[in-house]
């Protein structure tokens, strides 16, 4: 089975982007190049449409590592 993302309707493509986003300030964190306050500080800059899905799949990513 394959997916090609440029079939997805743009509302998932941009989802797809946030979680991009999430894991790698997950990935930040873990490897001491960025501090949570940090992160949730550029999480609460963004669009509050945005921002609890970001800090759920920040955390999600967080734990998985």
């Amino acid at each position: 089975m394959s997916l090609n993302l440029c079939h997805l309707p743009r509302a998932e493509k941009y989802q797809i982007q946030l979680d991009y986003e999430a894991s790698f300030w997950a990935f930040q964190v873990k490897k001491s190049k960025n501090t949570r306050d940090a992160i949730y500080a550029a999480i609460l800059q963004r669009p509050q449409s945005e921002q609890s899905y970001l800090k759920q799949r920040f955390e999600f990513y967080l734990s998985q590592m």
